[in-house]
């Protein structure tokens, strides 16, 4: 679009970015350990955006 001398709305730059972040341990986490067999695993936070997470 950038060609055509046009840009995406604001609000779609953002979303895209959001998700390119979403469900990435880099970005946040949480450790969560099994009580039965203590296993221990890291989920990663979501960006909570319009359903559009990976």
């Amino acid at each position: 679009m950038a060609e055509q001398g046009k840009e995406l709305p604001g609000y779609v730059q953002r979303e895209f970015e959001e998700f390119l972040q979403c469900g990435r341990l880099e970005h946040g986490f949480l450790r969560v350990r099994c009580e039965s067999c203590h296993a221990e695993h890291l989920v990663a936070f979501s960006c909570k955006r319009r359903g559009f997470c990976p």
